[in-house]
């Protein structure tokens, strides 16, 4: 079943990680969280050119410009190889895993991941996840468990593994 509407936490204004980002990257933020694409393992298309096309005066540029801060604190991995992008947190706050058929759909989704290090940060984050909620029903599902046997990435990592935002000059990659 296909996504038709997503969950904004509240909260979200009081992350003060959040709110230390420019306006431009909370807005492509929320923009990926509610694209139509948006896989429940967190997974969207990285299309910048495509995204632009959410607003009149975007371009690919400033899609990427705005993707630079999330990429740095870890709120995206994006892998622009394979055009696959990870909302890093979606699966913990839309708590899927305490459903057990949307567990299933997260496992599911899962599998058509094609990038490697978009993939072993999904499974960090189901372990940090289960770590923080071992209750959830989700859990317990052979699929589920499958894809926590998985090789996991931390973000970080995961993100030094994929194409740099080629909108940071090369000087400035040293200094993440």
């Amino acid at each position: 079943m296909a996504r038709d509407h997503a969950r904004l936490r509240l909260d979200i204004w009081a992350d003060e990680d959040y709110t230390d980002l420019p306006s431009t990257s909370q807005w492509l933020y929320q923009r990926l969280l509610t694209h139509s694409g948006l896989a429940y393992c967190g997974v969207v298309e990285w299309r910048p050119k495509r995204l632009a096309q959410s607003a009149a005066d975007l371009t690919e540029t400033d899609v990427e410009m705005f993707a630079a801060p999330l990429e740095e604190r870890n709120f995206l991995v994006i892998d622009r190889d394979t055009e696959e992008a990870l909302v890093r947190s979606f699966v913990k706050h839309d708590g899927l895993l305490d459903k057990w058929n949307l567990a299933a759909a997260v496992s599911r989704t899962f599998l058509s991941v094609a990038s490697k290090p978009i993939r072993g940060a999904i499974v960090h984050e189901l372990k940090r996840l289960r770590d923080d909620h071992p209750e959830y029903r989700g859990w317990t599902r052979p699929d589920v468990k499958k894809v926590l046997g998985r090789v996991e990435i931390a973000p970080a990592d995961a993100r030094a593994m994929t194409l740099p935002n080629p909108t940071i000059r090369p000087n400035e990659r040293g200094s993440e």
